[in-house]
Protein backbone atom coordinates (compact mmCIF):
# COMPACT_ATOMS: atom_id res chain seq x y z
CA UNK A 1 0.00 0.00 0.00
CA UNK A 2 1.27 3.57 -0.91
CA UNK A 3 1.60 6.70 1.16
CA UNK A 4 1.61 10.51 -0.03
CA UNK A 5 4.88 10.50 -0.07
CA UNK A 6 5.41 7.46 -2.53
CA UNK A 7 2.52 8.95 -4.76
CA UNK A 8 4.10 12.76 -5.30
CA UNK A 9 7.36 11.27 -5.50
CA UNK A 10 7.81 8.56 -7.89
CA UNK A 11 7.40 9.19 -11.41
CA UNK A 12 4.73 7.19 -13.02
CA UNK A 13 7.56 6.61 -15.81
CA UNK A 14 11.05 5.07 -15.48
CA UNK A 15 12.49 7.25 -18.01
CA UNK A 16 11.55 11.14 -15.60
CA UNK A 17 14.26 12.95 -13.87
CA UNK A 18 12.46 14.61 -11.31
CA UNK A 19 13.73 16.90 -9.07
CA UNK A 20 11.68 18.09 -6.50
CA UNK A 21 12.22 21.70 -4.30
CA UNK A 22 10.96 20.96 -0.70
CA UNK A 23 9.94 23.93 1.25
CA UNK A 24 11.83 23.67 4.75
CA UNK A 25 11.36 26.73 5.74
CA UNK A 26 14.30 29.29 6.23
CA UNK A 27 16.75 26.86 4.52
CA UNK A 28 17.05 24.56 1.08
CA UNK A 29 16.52 20.86 0.38
CA UNK A 30 16.07 19.56 -2.79
CA UNK A 31 15.13 15.95 -3.88
CA UNK A 32 16.77 14.42 -7.08
CA UNK A 33 14.67 11.06 -8.12
CA UNK A 34 17.28 9.75 -10.70
CA UNK A 35 16.30 7.41 -13.03
CA UNK A 36 18.81 4.20 -13.59
CA UNK A 37 17.25 2.10 -16.66
CA UNK A 38 13.96 0.67 -15.16
CA UNK A 39 14.64 1.82 -11.14
CA UNK A 40 15.45 4.75 -9.28
CA UNK A 41 18.36 6.59 -7.07
CA UNK A 42 17.40 9.36 -4.66
CA UNK A 43 19.84 12.16 -4.07
CA UNK A 44 19.21 14.79 -1.23
CA UNK A 45 21.05 18.39 -1.74
CA UNK A 46 20.55 20.12 1.37
CA UNK A 47 19.00 19.63 4.47
CA UNK A 48 16.86 21.33 6.90
CA UNK A 49 14.50 21.85 10.21
CA UNK A 50 12.14 24.65 10.73
CA UNK A 51 9.82 24.17 12.69
CA UNK A 52 8.97 27.44 13.18
CA UNK A 53 8.09 28.31 9.84
CA UNK A 54 6.40 24.67 9.47
CA UNK A 55 8.68 22.95 7.20
CA UNK A 56 8.19 19.49 5.65
CA UNK A 57 10.13 16.78 8.28
CA UNK A 58 12.47 15.60 5.99
CA UNK A 59 13.09 12.63 8.32
CA UNK A 60 9.30 11.59 8.11
CA UNK A 61 8.45 12.53 4.72
CA UNK A 62 11.93 9.56 3.79
CA UNK A 63 10.63 6.84 5.84
CA UNK A 64 7.18 6.85 4.08
CA UNK A 65 9.40 7.05 0.65
CA UNK A 66 12.14 4.67 1.34
CA UNK A 67 11.42 2.09 4.03
CA UNK A 68 14.49 0.20 4.83
CA UNK A 69 16.11 1.86 1.98
CA UNK A 70 19.05 4.41 2.05
CA UNK A 71 19.39 7.50 0.15
CA UNK A 72 22.35 7.23 -2.37
CA UNK A 73 23.73 10.30 -2.31
CA UNK A 74 23.53 13.45 0.26
CA UNK A 75 24.96 16.24 -1.42
CA UNK A 76 26.00 19.79 0.78
CA UNK A 77 26.43 22.70 -1.10
CA UNK A 78 28.05 24.55 2.04
CA UNK A 79 28.10 23.81 6.22
CA UNK A 80 25.74 26.39 6.83
CA UNK A 81 22.88 24.99 9.67
CA UNK A 82 20.34 25.63 7.21
CA UNK A 83 21.75 23.51 4.75
CA UNK A 84 22.51 21.02 6.79
CA UNK A 85 20.27 20.40 10.42
CA UNK A 86 18.51 17.58 10.64
CA UNK A 87 20.84 15.25 8.42
CA UNK A 88 22.03 13.03 11.37
CA UNK A 89 18.26 12.10 12.25
CA UNK A 90 17.64 11.26 8.52
CA UNK A 91 20.75 9.17 8.33
CA UNK A 92 19.91 7.45 11.78
CA UNK A 93 16.05 6.57 10.28
CA UNK A 94 17.24 5.31 6.71
CA UNK A 95 20.51 5.56 6.09
CA UNK A 96 22.84 7.62 3.03
CA UNK A 97 25.49 5.94 0.98
CA UNK A 98 27.67 8.53 -0.25
CA UNK A 99 28.21 11.98 0.69
CA UNK A 100 29.50 14.48 -2.10
CA UNK A 101 30.46 18.13 0.18
CA UNK A 102 32.44 21.29 -0.35
CA UNK A 103 35.26 20.56 2.41
CA UNK A 104 34.75 23.60 3.61
CA UNK A 105 34.65 24.25 7.69
CA UNK A 106 32.50 26.67 8.91
CA UNK A 107 32.85 29.05 12.31
CA UNK A 108 31.44 27.55 15.79
CA UNK A 109 28.27 29.60 15.02
CA UNK A 110 27.78 26.51 12.91
CA UNK A 111 29.20 24.00 15.14
CA UNK A 112 26.09 21.83 16.24
CA UNK A 113 24.72 21.11 12.45
CA UNK A 114 28.71 20.97 10.96
CA UNK A 115 28.93 18.20 13.63
CA UNK A 116 25.99 16.17 12.16
CA UNK A 117 27.89 16.49 8.96
CA UNK A 118 31.14 14.96 10.22
CA UNK A 119 29.04 12.29 12.04
CA UNK A 120 27.17 10.93 8.86
CA UNK A 121 30.94 11.58 6.70
CA UNK A 122 32.55 9.17 9.77
CA UNK A 123 29.52 6.66 9.24
CA UNK A 124 29.35 6.40 5.26
CA UNK A 125 33.68 6.00 5.36
CA UNK A 126 36.10 7.21 3.28
CA UNK A 127 35.33 5.49 0.66
CA UNK A 128 32.04 6.51 -0.07
CA UNK A 129 32.93 10.46 0.62
CA UNK A 130 34.01 12.86 -2.44
CA UNK A 131 34.73 16.32 -2.21
CA UNK A 132 33.25 18.87 -5.05
CA UNK A 133 35.65 20.74 -7.17
CA UNK A 134 34.57 22.61 -10.12
CA UNK A 135 35.94 20.58 -13.68
CA UNK A 136 35.37 21.12 -17.20
CA UNK A 137 34.35 17.70 -17.49
CA UNK A 138 30.70 16.09 -17.04
CA UNK A 139 30.18 13.57 -14.19
CA UNK A 140 33.35 14.64 -12.73
CA UNK A 141 33.68 14.21 -8.81
CA UNK A 142 36.91 14.82 -6.71
CA UNK A 143 39.28 14.40 -9.85
CA UNK A 144 37.75 11.30 -10.92
CA UNK A 145 34.30 10.19 -12.88
CA UNK A 146 31.88 9.42 -11.26
CA UNK A 147 27.92 8.97 -13.20
CA UNK A 148 24.78 8.90 -11.02
CA UNK A 149 22.16 7.00 -13.11
CA UNK A 150 21.02 8.37 -16.62
CA UNK A 151 21.67 12.28 -15.65
CA UNK A 152 25.14 14.30 -16.43
CA UNK A 153 25.87 16.54 -13.92
CA UNK A 154 28.51 19.17 -14.17
CA UNK A 155 30.26 20.72 -10.87
CA UNK A 156 30.95 24.25 -11.52
CA UNK A 157 31.92 25.27 -7.93
CA UNK A 158 34.16 25.74 -5.70
CA UNK A 159 36.99 25.93 -7.99
CA UNK A 160 39.93 23.67 -6.41
CA UNK A 161 42.26 27.02 -6.45
CA UNK A 162 39.62 28.64 -3.80
CA UNK A 163 39.18 25.28 -2.31
CA UNK A 164 43.20 25.80 -1.31
CA UNK A 165 43.41 29.39 -1.14
CA UNK A 166 40.36 29.43 1.74
CA UNK A 167 42.04 26.26 3.77
CA UNK A 168 44.95 28.17 4.23
CA UNK A 169 43.19 31.46 6.10
CA UNK A 170 42.43 32.24 9.18
CA UNK A 171 39.37 30.90 11.18
CA UNK A 172 37.93 33.97 10.55
CA UNK A 173 38.24 35.06 6.75
CA UNK A 174 37.67 31.14 6.08
CA UNK A 175 34.01 31.72 7.52
CA UNK A 176 33.55 35.24 5.37
CA UNK A 177 34.06 33.13 2.35
CA UNK A 178 31.98 29.98 3.05
CA UNK A 179 29.82 31.26 -0.01
CA UNK A 180 32.61 31.67 -2.03
CA UNK A 181 33.27 27.79 -1.40
CA UNK A 182 30.28 26.59 -2.27
CA UNK A 183 28.99 24.07 -4.28
CA UNK A 184 27.04 24.89 -7.88
CA UNK A 185 26.27 21.83 -9.54
CA UNK A 186 23.88 21.87 -12.95
CA UNK A 187 22.08 18.46 -13.55
CA UNK A 188 21.13 17.79 -17.14
CA UNK A 189 18.97 14.79 -18.81
CA UNK A 190 17.34 14.24 -22.18
CA UNK A 191 17.93 13.64 -25.81
CA UNK A 192 17.24 17.50 -26.12
CA UNK A 193 19.41 18.36 -23.20
CA UNK A 194 17.40 20.30 -20.42
CA UNK A 195 19.10 21.86 -17.37
CA UNK A 196 18.16 22.43 -13.83
CA UNK A 197 21.09 24.82 -11.97
CA UNK A 198 21.58 24.18 -8.01
CA UNK A 199 23.13 27.20 -6.57
CA UNK A 200 23.44 26.60 -3.17
CA UNK A 201 24.21 30.61 -1.10
CA UNK A 202 26.70 30.98 -4.05
CA UNK A 203 27.66 34.99 -4.02
CA UNK A 204 28.48 37.03 -6.62
CA UNK A 205 32.39 36.84 -6.47
CA UNK A 206 31.67 32.98 -7.18
CA UNK A 207 30.56 33.53 -10.41
CA UNK A 208 32.27 36.57 -10.98
CA UNK A 209 35.56 35.45 -10.47
CA UNK A 210 35.38 32.06 -10.64
CA UNK A 211 32.07 30.72 -13.09
CA UNK A 212 31.28 32.79 -15.56
CA UNK A 213 33.53 32.67 -18.03
CA UNK A 214 35.29 29.72 -17.03
CA UNK A 215 31.77 27.66 -17.62
CA UNK A 216 30.25 29.81 -20.08
CA UNK A 217 29.02 26.52 -22.34
CA UNK A 218 27.60 24.91 -19.05
CA UNK A 219 25.61 27.64 -17.76
CA UNK A 220 22.21 27.28 -19.96
CA UNK A 221 19.92 25.54 -17.99
CA UNK A 222 15.95 26.04 -17.93
CA UNK A 223 15.24 26.14 -14.04
CA UNK A 224 17.26 28.02 -11.40
CA UNK A 225 17.03 27.45 -8.20
CA UNK A 226 17.79 31.46 -6.51
CA UNK A 227 21.11 31.48 -4.51
CA UNK A 228 20.67 32.59 -1.10
CA UNK A 229 17.06 31.91 -1.16
CA UNK A 230 16.42 35.01 -3.07
CA UNK A 231 19.24 37.02 -1.43
CA UNK A 232 20.58 40.15 -3.35
CA UNK A 233 24.25 38.64 -3.17
CA UNK A 234 23.66 36.86 -6.00
CA UNK A 235 23.98 40.15 -8.21
CA UNK A 236 25.39 42.49 -5.51
CA UNK A 237 27.67 42.70 -2.62
CA UNK A 238 25.54 45.46 -1.19
CA UNK A 239 21.94 46.99 -1.60
CA UNK A 240 21.97 49.44 -3.95
CA UNK A 241 25.30 48.10 -6.30
CA UNK A 242 25.30 47.67 -9.64
CA UNK A 243 24.04 44.10 -10.02
CA UNK A 244 26.05 41.76 -12.06
CA UNK A 245 24.22 39.73 -15.06
CA UNK A 246 26.28 38.08 -16.82
CA UNK A 247 25.91 34.72 -14.90
CA UNK A 248 21.85 34.79 -15.40
CA UNK A 249 22.18 35.97 -18.99
CA UNK A 250 24.15 33.11 -19.81
CA UNK A 251 21.56 30.74 -18.33
CA UNK A 252 18.89 32.10 -19.67
CA UNK A 253 16.23 30.17 -17.24
CA UNK A 254 12.53 30.27 -17.71
CA UNK A 255 11.93 28.86 -14.01
CA UNK A 256 13.06 30.73 -10.94
CA UNK A 257 12.91 29.19 -7.99
CA UNK A 258 12.98 30.52 -4.43
CA UNK A 259 13.38 28.46 -0.93
CA UNK A 260 12.50 30.94 1.68
CA UNK A 261 9.64 31.65 3.92
CA UNK A 262 7.50 34.86 3.65
CA UNK A 263 9.71 37.72 3.68
CA UNK A 264 8.21 38.53 7.34
CA UNK A 265 9.30 35.37 8.47
CA UNK A 266 12.56 35.70 7.20
CA UNK A 267 15.17 36.72 9.62
CA UNK A 268 17.32 38.08 6.85
CA UNK A 269 14.55 39.52 5.06
CA UNK A 270 14.25 36.85 2.19
CA UNK A 271 13.51 37.31 -0.68
CA UNK A 272 15.03 40.32 -0.62
CA UNK A 273 12.92 42.94 -2.89
CA UNK A 274 15.63 44.40 -5.10
CA UNK A 275 16.59 40.41 -6.45
CA UNK A 276 13.11 39.64 -6.94
CA UNK A 277 12.58 42.74 -9.31
CA UNK A 278 16.04 41.51 -11.09
CA UNK A 279 14.79 37.87 -11.59
CA UNK A 280 11.73 39.03 -12.99
CA UNK A 281 13.57 41.03 -15.61
CA UNK A 282 14.25 37.31 -16.97
CA UNK A 283 11.41 35.10 -16.17
CA UNK A 284 7.60 35.61 -15.94
CA UNK A 285 6.05 36.77 -12.93
CA UNK A 286 4.17 33.46 -13.26
CA UNK A 287 7.72 31.30 -13.82
CA UNK A 288 9.39 32.99 -10.48
CA UNK A 289 8.05 30.19 -7.44
CA UNK A 290 8.32 31.02 -4.15
CA UNK A 291 8.36 27.87 -1.66
CA UNK A 292 6.96 29.72 0.97
CA UNK A 293 4.53 32.02 -0.33
CA UNK A 294 3.12 30.37 -3.42
CA UNK A 295 -0.33 31.81 -3.91
CA UNK A 296 -0.11 32.64 -0.40
CA UNK A 297 0.56 28.93 0.40
CA UNK A 298 3.37 26.72 1.51
CA UNK A 299 4.49 24.76 -1.40
CA UNK A 300 6.71 22.07 -3.05
CA UNK A 301 7.37 22.51 -6.77
CA UNK A 302 8.09 19.15 -8.92
CA UNK A 303 10.10 19.38 -12.16
CA UNK A 304 10.04 16.53 -14.48
CA UNK A 305 12.51 16.41 -17.42
CA UNK A 306 11.56 13.35 -19.60
CA UNK A 307 13.92 11.54 -22.30
CA UNK A 308 13.76 13.37 -25.05
CA UNK A 309 14.46 17.01 -22.64
CA UNK A 310 11.06 17.79 -22.53
CA UNK A 311 10.18 19.78 -19.21
CA UNK A 312 7.11 19.92 -16.88
CA UNK A 313 6.68 21.67 -13.99
CA UNK A 314 4.13 21.27 -10.75
CA UNK A 315 3.12 23.28 -8.10
CA UNK A 316 2.09 20.66 -4.88
CA UNK A 317 0.64 20.97 -1.78
CA UNK A 318 0.23 17.67 -0.77
CA UNK A 319 4.19 17.25 0.95
CA UNK A 320 3.59 20.31 2.86
CA UNK A 321 0.22 19.27 4.08
CA UNK A 322 1.08 16.10 5.42
CA UNK A 323 5.27 16.09 6.73
CA UNK A 324 4.21 19.98 8.12
CA UNK A 325 5.62 19.85 11.04
CA UNK A 326 2.73 21.00 12.27
CA UNK A 327 0.74 18.92 10.59
CA UNK A 328 -3.32 18.44 11.62
CA UNK A 329 -3.81 14.65 11.73
CA UNK A 330 -7.30 15.51 9.78
CA UNK A 331 -5.46 16.48 6.71
CA UNK A 332 -6.69 14.39 3.83
CA UNK A 333 -3.90 11.91 3.10
CA UNK A 334 -5.26 11.37 0.03
CA UNK A 335 -3.52 11.36 -3.52
CA UNK A 336 -1.62 14.48 -5.14
CA UNK A 337 -3.50 17.65 -5.26
CA UNK A 338 -1.95 20.46 -7.21
CA UNK A 339 -2.06 24.40 -6.75
CA UNK A 340 -1.97 24.76 -10.26
CA UNK A 341 -1.80 22.25 -13.68
CA UNK A 342 1.48 21.55 -14.60
CA UNK A 343 2.81 23.13 -17.43
CA UNK A 344 4.99 21.02 -20.27
CA UNK A 345 7.36 22.65 -22.55
CA UNK A 346 8.97 20.88 -25.23
CA UNK A 347 12.81 21.27 -25.90
CA UNK A 348 13.75 21.67 -29.14
CA UNK A 349 16.43 22.94 -31.24
CA UNK A 350 14.39 25.79 -31.85
CA UNK A 351 14.40 26.73 -28.03
CA UNK A 352 17.82 28.37 -28.69
CA UNK A 353 19.09 26.91 -25.26
CA UNK A 354 22.23 24.77 -26.40
CA UNK A 355 23.19 23.06 -23.78
CA UNK A 356 26.68 22.78 -23.54
CA UNK A 357 28.59 19.75 -22.28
Amino acid sequence: MSNVAQDVIIPQKSSIFRTIFLYVGQGEATLLVVPTGKSYQYILIDSNIDKENEGIDLKKMFKDLLGKSALKVFINTHPHTDHIRGLKDIYDEIGISEVWHSGHKPSKEHDDAYKDLEYVINKVGKDNTYQLFGSSEENKLDKEKHPIGDIIYNILSPAEYVVDEIADEKPKDRDKRIHEHCGVIRFTYGSEPTSIMITGDSDLTTWKDHITDYHADRLPSMVLSASHHGSRTFFMENEGDDPYLDHIEGMNPTYVIISAPKKSESKHDHPHDDAIKLYKEYVNEDSLLHLGNQNKKRVSIIVDIDNEGNLSVEVDSNLWDNYKYSNNDDNDKGSKSLLTSSIIIPKTKLDNKEMGH
